[in-house]
Parts: structure tokens; sequence; C-alpha cells
């Protein structure tokens, strides 16, 4: 896959990441205080290189920062999108690495550290066609090792509506079409998220695949590598 590529900061873990989107993606500042700046700079050079993507540029921007915002929201480290221009709009997705604390009961030495991951999750069967589903997986990344994963179609909520007052009613809820991979960390009980959706669930098989190759390129690395510029 070629495209851009993106080497993450030294974290308390003591380890770096890498992951690599492709080159139609847009690698986005997380930070509340520029990421709105960022934005609309990361999809201005795009328009320069395909002026077709001109007449969505405000639409574009919008989802970017959108995207970006939720990805500080909930704790990520590292957020790309896509906004591909279809007949009737914009095909978007995500992908973002979050790091998190291991599962209580794991240790980081544990010669099986995929158990533990993998009973907090369950499958989900859909009864229609048109129901969510989800599966329960353990892959093995070809530069990140073994890894648990979710996948599947699911309901979430709204982030639209995740801070509206009390008493405004049912909070709504988005279908999206999703894949998690939970990477344990060597050496500590932490784990690394790449977590990758859209809501072009119509589309779910090949939104799946290509998910599948972004988490293919992630991996881990001494913190140390970066001083050395490995």
């Amino acid at each position: 896959m070629s495209g851009a590529g993106s080497d993450g900061p030294r974290l308390d873990t003591g380890y770096g990441y890498a992951l690599t989107v492709p080159g139609s993606w847009f690698e986005v500042d997380v930070r509340p205080a520029t990421r709105a700046a960022s934005a609309a700079e990361l999809v201005n050079r795009r328009i320069t290189d395909l002026p077709e993507l001109r007449e969505r540029r405000a639409d574009i921007v919008r989802i970017v920062r959108k995207q970006a915002a939720a990805a500080w929201d909930a704790g990520a480290v590292y957020c790309a999108v896509m906004a591909e221009p279809v007949a009737d709009g914009l095909l978007p997705a995500c992908a973002t690495v979050s790091f998190l604390p291991g599962p209580a009961d794991a240790r980081s030495d544990a010669d099986d550290r995929l158990a533990p991951l993998l009973s907090t999750f369950r499958t989900r069967t859909a009864k229609r066609d048109d129901d969510p589903w989800t599966e329960v997986a353990t892959v093995d990344l070809p530069h990140a090792g073994a890894a648990a994963r979710t996948y599947g179609v699911e309901d979430v909520e709204d982030p639209d509506h995740a801070d509206r007052p009390a008493g405004a009613g049912p909070v709504r809820s988005v279908r999206v079409v999703t894949m998690q991979t939970f990477v344990p960390v060597p050496d500590v009980n932490r784990v690394a998220l790449v977590s990758c959706s859209s809501p072009a669930v119509e589309v779910a098989p090949a939104l799946l695949d290509v998910f599948d190759a972004i988490t293919g390129t992630f991996r881990l690395f001494p913190a140390a590598d970066l001083v050395k510029g490995v």
C-alpha cells in the first residue's frame, strides 16, 4: 500500500508506533488548538493536486474536523480520514490509534496475552440481512505480531448527540462498519488499539478489506529507535 506514513511519538510505554494509510487519506492533527486550521490547510493542499475536489471542499473540511475532534475526545494519539467523492456526496472513513490499559487480570510477561482480551468480546449474529453483526478473531499482523480483533456492522452513539442536555430524549445511534484491532504492547500491560470505521455500511465488505490493509501496516518499536532514526 502506498501512501502517507505516521511515526508516533515516544509513549510512556517506552514504545513508538507507525501506521501507513493510502495517499488519498488525510493525516489529521487532533489537538484542539490547531486542528481547525490544520484541517483547512490539508484540504487546500489536496485540492491543489486534485482540483475535482474543489466543489466538495467545505464538506471535506467539515468531515476532517469532526473526525479529529471525535478522535481527540476518545483519547486517540493519531487520526487519519478518508473523504472520497461519490455520486451522491462523500464516502467518509476514519482510522485512529489509541493506547489503553490492558485487562486488569492480565500480565505483560504471560505467554498468551490474547486470551484475556478475547474474553471481553462477544460475537453477534445478524438475524436479518440489515441487522448489526460482530465477529471476533485473532490475526497475525506482519509487523506487530498476534492481535485480537472485532469487526462488523454496529450501532454506535451519534457523536453529534452525545452532549445533549438531560431530558432531551433518547440518544440517536448511527450504524457503522467497524474494525478494532488490539495489539499487546511488549513489556507492559498496555494495548495499542487500531480502530477503523465508516458509516458507509452498504460497502462494508470493501471497507473491511481496506481497514485490514491499513491495520496490517501497524508496527511498534522501542522509543530509542526514534532517536536513532530507525
